[in-house]
């Protein structure tokens, strides 16, 4: 079973959310927000949806905007960030099953808070791919639309959260800052969007999740780690890029689904913080085992969206190849392997040891 789409909107109809949201971008960006160009669009669609109004998301838009930003990011990666990634493998993998261990313990006391089945709760809260982790979970028997809300909540409210968190620490990781860099000529741009657009294809004949974002890192990243090609993308398209990603978060917040499931929209968000929290706890803890500089733990442990994760780091100079690297390594085994951990959970006892424990019987 897939989940359904939402009816078509007539483009014209959706031009004041559209204008809207390409104004409060604009204003963002004026006073110097935090990816002003995804948190404008994504605001203003996602209220103007919840209140009725028509807005519009093309899925052909979306995927364009992640290329470009995958482009972008994939430019970052130098042989240098290689030898780093390499380095550190063994605590990404690490950073990735605790993540999935403490979304599955959460989940417990979310399932008794939302009232929603346990298995709902779990593909819920796991942090993976906002359509993926609905579909699995359809698969083993739970809901889709209570997933498919609690996912586009986690990426929404990381999102808004997490940039202005990580920035407040103040810190910058001193590589070179994003608006210094040479910017490609279009000629240059056609390349190394050709380069990524070529990784996309690839891992979507490979059947990777989230193609359109990897592909395009992986497949730039070769070119630049090469050293091929060094530069940024002009940031015309770079913020037409966010844009379409801000419009597509925000146009999943649909009316029908908050009037049905208030409940879980506001359990979601509150497990969200929670996981969001632990895993900032963890973050401080191996930064100061592994001395990596926290900023790029946090957002490389983050249940957040891994391209909006990706752009801090590009804004506060961090290794944004360590980060995504993190990102990637634990959508591999969320997507992947999302099911398993659920029936491995389920063997151990992990969720019913749990439920005990808060005096409640799981619900299945």
């Amino acid at each position: 079973m897939r989940m359904m789409p939402a009816s078509p909107v007539p483009f014209w109809r959706a031009i004041p959310s559209l204008a809207l949201a390409a104004g409060l971008g604009w204003l963002a960006s004026y006073l110097h927000m935090p990816l002003a160009w995804v948190l404008g669009p994504l605001i203003v669609t996602a209220l103007m949806s919840v209140a009725g109004y028509p807005v519009i998301a093309p899925a052909l838009g979306r995927r364009f905007g992640q290329a470009v930003v995958g482009t972008s990011i994939g430019l970052n990666i130098t042989a240098a960030a290689i030898d780093t990634i390499v380095m550190w493998a063994p605590w990404m993998v690490v950073t990735a099953l605790v993540g999935i261990v403490l979304a599955a313990v959460l989940s417990v006391p979310m399932s008794v808070a939302g009232k929603i089945d346990h298995k709902t709760a779990y593909f819920s809260l796991t942090p993976g791919g906002l359509s993926e982790m609905a579909n699995i979970g359809v698969s083993e028997g739970a809901e889709a639309e209570p997933i498919a809300v609690s996912q586009a909540i986690r990426v929404a409210l990381l999102v808004c959260l997490m940039p202005p968190l990580i920035i407040a620490l103040g810190i910058d990781g001193g590589l070179m800052n994003q608006a210094a860099r040479i910017e490609l000529s279009w000629f240059q741009v056609t390349v190394a969007l050709a380069a990524g657009l070529a990784g996309v294809t690839v891992t979507r004949l490979l059947r990777f999740n989230n193609p359109w974002t990897v592909g395009a890192i992986l497949g730039t990243g070769l070119i630049a780690a090469l050293g091929l090609l060094s530069g940024r993308i002009p940031g015309i398209l770079f913020s037409a890029a966010q844009f379409l990603i801000g419009v597509s978060i925000g146009a999943r917040f649909r009316r029908e689904s908050l009037v049905r499931l208030p409940r879980v929209f506001l359990v979601s968000a509150l497990f969200t913080i929670a996981l969001a929290a632990l895993l900032f706890t963890y973050a401080g803890v191996l930064a100061a085992v592994t001395g990596i500089d926290l900023a790029s733990v946090a957002l490389g442990s983050s249940p957040g969206g891994m391209a909006e994760m990706a752009l801090t780091a590009q804004v506060l100079h961090l290794n944004v190849a360590l980060v995504i690297a993190f990102q990637v390594i634990r959508a591999f085994f969320v997507n992947g392997f999302s099911s398993y951990f659920y029936r491995l959970f389920n063997k151990m006892g992990l969720f019913s040891g749990i439920a005990l424990l808060m005096g409640r019987r799981l619900s299945r």
